[in-house]
């Protein structure tokens, strides 16, 4: 019986002895993982209560009550159609909890230990912001770290949290999985752009990209000053790494290695080049399933001993064979809609295809702003209007405004108002509903809201 089980163990579990480990990878993804963790969830510390609260921009008790209205009036009901865990909670002091709870769990993660009912806790957490955040939460990356969570769990032991402990190695079938959502996050990302917008094509996009970005930071300003040669080679090197490279992930050892390094060199580029919240940085992590523990331990970087590894025995080997053959038939059939949208002349970016947010399609910058609009927002002291009120203008933490100003420097933190207001500024106000919920409550003098801003 043992011998039956070891080639379809070998083939989604493995690795056997002598061949390719991946304990150390393990380790980094998940360390990695907690990093992004613990800002994501910082934001929500910070800036929830004024986003989603009784008083905030895009109130959540407003939000569940539509929901529960149109998706059966219970709050199981809903749960199951639109999984959130804001149909049971409700109060201010629940954004609070939530963040505290995922700063706690990064905290975790990064210290090196993880198992399932960890991860399970901070999945559903980030799901239920990504299904009740509404316009705030509608982003890619929002998404992308649900169905990273979510291959995580088959990745680490189920209750032990000790992820070097060898009895439980990282199942290759997992890391497979991991390349093939890199595969259609950077795959996806080049297809957009080719059929989005004409300057992709021209070679010019990065000419105007980076002064109309939602949020430049310093050196934004040095990457707009280059001669055009420079933007011409930045739309070429990104088309090579968007639409050439990611094959490599699915080849030898080598190559994978190679399109890995090329990716996070290029997520490094990207990071230096504006603040675009954590998506970069959560795209870096992903390049780690592309290198063994070999391969981490050739660079020198960490002292790691050797993994010897454990033959498991027939007890251990069944339910693992079982799970994670459900694990690659469910990322295989989920795969389906977003391939599909891959090979599409109407290609979708950002979207989920499940309620769970598991297996989803990926895209970014689709088109380039030509011209920067902003959305100025001024306010007054006196209490009488006249032509003679002086007017001042509320500025933002991080979004363009005084030009005397250096461009901030925040990424990986996020500020949710300085990006969607960047938005605001290339569509008609009145498509802009929240916009105005800002404004009373500035009329409001609304402490919670006035924190959001840096005047």
């Amino acid at each position: 019986m043992r011998w039956i089980l070891q080639w379809p163990y070998r083939f989604l579990a493995g690795p056997q002895a002598g061949e390719q480990s991946y304990y150390y990878t393990r380790l980094w993804i998940i360390r990695g993982l907690g990093f992004i963790y613990f800002v994501a969830f910082s934001i929500i510390f910070f800036q929830g209560e004024a986003l989603w609260g009784v008083r905030g921009l895009l109130p959540m008790p407003t939000f569940i009550q539509q929901a529960l209205q149109q998706l059966g009036g219970s709050p199981g009901a809903a749960f199951w159609q639109l999984p959130s865990l804001f149909y049971f909670i409700e109060g201010d002091v629940w954004f609070t909890i939530f963040g505290v709870t995922g700063i706690l769990g990064g905290i975790v993660l990064m210290a090196g230990y993880a198992n399932v009912p960890l991860l399970f806790v901070l999945w559903l957490l980030q799901l239920s912001l990504v299904n009740s955040g509404q316009l705030f939460f509608s982003y890619g990356w929002e998404s992308q770290l649900c169905e990273f969570t979510f291959l995580c769990f088959f990745l680490v032991p189920p209750l032990d949290p000790r992820l070097m402990n060898s009895s439980y190695p990282p199942p290759r079938v997992v890391l497979w999985a991991m390349r093939w959502m890199l595969f259609r996050l950077m795959f996806g990302a080049g297809l957009i752009k080719i059929r989005g917008d004409e300057c992709w094509r021209d070679l010019t996009c990065m000419i105007y990209h980076y002064e109309t970005q939602p949020n430049p930071h310093p050196l934004s300003y040095f990457y707009h000053q280059m001669p055009a040669v420079f933007h011409w080679g930045g739309v070429v090197f990104n088309h090579f790494v968007e639409l050439i490279v990611p094959f490599g992930l699915f080849g030898p050892a080598r190559w994978r290695r190679i399109a890995g390094l090329i990716t996070a060199i290029f997520q490094v580029i990207l990071i230096s080049s504006g603040n675009l919240s954590w998506l970069n940085w959560l795209t870096l992590l992903m390049c780690i399933p592309c290198f063994d523990d070999e391969y981490l331990n050739r660079l020198k970087l960490f002292n790691m001993p050797r993994i010897k590894f454990k033959i498991p025995s027939l007890p251990q080997m069944l339910p693992r064979i079982l799970v994670l053959s459900g694990f690659a038939a469910a990322v295989v059939y989920l795969s389906i809609q977003p391939a599909l949208n891959l090979v599409s002349s109407r290609q979708a970016m950002n979207t989920s295809y499940d309620r769970w947010h598991l297996v989803n399609s990926y895209g970014a910058f689709g088109s380039i702003g030509k011209v920067r609009g902003e959305v100025i927002i001024l306010g007054t002291q006196d209490e009488v209007i006249t032509a003679n009120t002086q007017w001042t203008e509320y500025e933002f933490k991080c979004a363009p405004g005084d030009v005397t100003r250096r461009p901030c420097l925040i990424t990986p933190y996020h500020y949710h108002l300085d990006w969607q207001i960047w938005f605001s500024g290339m569509r008609h106000h009145l498509e802009e509903e929240w916009l105005f919920r800002l404004v009373v409550r500035l009329l409001e003098n609304e402490p919670v809201i006035k924190n959001l801003f840096a005047r």
